[in-house]
C-alpha cells in the first residue's frame, strides 16, 4: 500500500520546475530544480518532470502515496493539462495521466496561485482568514481564493486570473494572452520592462542604459534614480488599480503577495488601493517562495485522505 506519510509535490511555473519530497507536516527534503523556459515540446516538459521526482524519491527513499501539482495556467482539469498558457511556448502539456502512470499513485492538479494560497492556508499561519487571497508577482500575475476552508477553482480550475484584469487604456500594452491593458502587461517580470520601454517613448525620454529587467529598474528607483523612480509610481499606480479590483471581486480579510519582485519590492510596488469597501490585512508571504510547492503537497494528501 502506497504511503500516507509522504507525497511529491511539483511546481512548474514559465522559467523553472522544482519537485520535492513532502512530509505531512511540510517537510522539505529531495529538492530538484531545472529550467524550462525555452522548451517548445511539451511531452519533454512532462519527460522531465517525471525524471525530477524519480530523482527526488531515490535520493529520499520515501515512499510516496500521492503526487501534488503546482502548475502556472490556464489548465484543463477534465484533461489533466495545462492549456495554452501566456508564459510559456509549449502548447497544451498533459501532466496528469503520464505521472500518474509513471508511479502507480493518484495525481492531482491546481493552479500555482490556488496552490499557493493553499500553501498559505495550510502552512502561512493564515489558516484563521475567511477570504485569503493569495497574488503573485513573478514572471506573470496571478491569484489564488480560499474562501471559508475552500479553493475557489472555476469552471476549469482557472479562476483568479487577475493578471488579464483591465488595469489600464492609456498606454495599452499588449499582453501575452493577446489582450490589451491587462495587469500583467504592466507589472510583472515580464511585462515592467517592455512597459519601461513605452513609457520612455511616451515621456519622450531616454535611457542611458540598455533594456533592464524588472529587478534592475526596481533596484534602480530603489537607489533613487529619477527615471526609474517616476515609472516605478506610475506602476504602483496600476498595481493599486489592480489590488482594488481584487477587494472588489473577492472581499477578502487577508490579501498574501509572494513572487520575487512582491518579496523585494512591495513597499515601492504597493499604492493606496483603498475604496469602499473594507480594507484587507496585507502582507508578504513568509514561506521564502515555497507556498506553491506546500500548497500542492498539502492538497495531495487532503484529495487522497477524501478520495482514496
Amino acid at each position: 500500500m502506497a504511503s500516507t506519510e509522504f507525497c511529491c509535490a511539483v511546481d512548474l511555473g514559465a522559467t523553472n520546475v522544482r519537485c520535492a519530497v513532502l512530509g505531512r507536516n511540510g517537510e522539505i527534503s529531495g529538492f530538484q530544480r531545472s529550467e524550462v523556459s525555452g522548451i517548445e515540446n511539451a511531452s519533454c516538459i512532462t519527460a522531465k518532470i517525471v525524471d525530477m521526482i524519480e530523482s527526488a524519491v531515490e535520493e529520499t527513499g520515501a515512499d510516496i502515496g500521492a503526487v501534488g501539482i503546482s502548475t502556472a495556467g490556464p489548465v484543463d482539469l477534465a484533461h489533466g493539462s495545462v492549456v495554452n498558457s501566456p508564459n510559456m511556448q509549449a502548447g497544451e502539456i498533459f501532466l496528469r495521466e503520464p505521472i500518474a502512470e509513471a508511479f502507480g499513485v493518484p495525481v492531482c492538479m491546481l493552479t500555482d496561485c490556488k496552490a499557493g494560497a493553499y500553501g498559505e492556508y495550510v502552512f502561512g499561519g493564515h489558516g484563521d482568514a475567511s477570504t485569503l487571497v493569495y497574488l503573485t508577482m513573478s514572471t506573470g500575475i496571478g491569484s489564488g481564493v480560499i474562501s471559508k476552508g475552500e479553493i475557489l477553482q472555476g469552471a476549469d480550475g482557472n479562476a483568479g486570473e487577475v493578471g488579464h484584469f483591465v488595469v489600464d487604456t492609456k498606454y495599452n500594452m499588449p499582453c501575452g494572452c493577446g489582450g490589451f491593458g491587462h495587469w500583467e502587461a504592466y507589472a510583472s517580470g515580464s511585462g515592467m520592462p517592455r512597459f519601461f520601454a513605452e513609457w520612455l517613448r511616451q515621456q519622450g525620454a531616454e535611457f542611458e542604459k540598455p533594456l533592464l529587467t524588472s529587478g534592475q529598474i526596481l533596484f534602480a528607483a530603489r537607489q533613487g534614480e529619477t527615471l526609474c523612480s517616476k515609472f516605478i509610481s506610475e506602476v504602483a499606480e496600476i498595481n493599486a488599480r489592480g489590488m482594488h479590483s481584487l477587494v472588489c471581486a473577492y472581499n477578502p480579510d487577508c490579501i498574501v503577495l509572494d513572487g520575487p519582485l512582491a518579496r523585494e519590492y512591495a513597499d515601492l510596488l504597493i499604492g493606496d488601493f483603498g475604496g469602499y469597501l473594507r480594507m484587507p490585512e496585507v502582507c508578504v508571504t513568509e514561506l521564502d517562495g515555497n507556498a506553491p510547492l506546500l500548497g500542492a503537497g498539502a492538497y495531495a494528501f487532503e484529495q487522497r485522505k477524501a478520495n482514496f
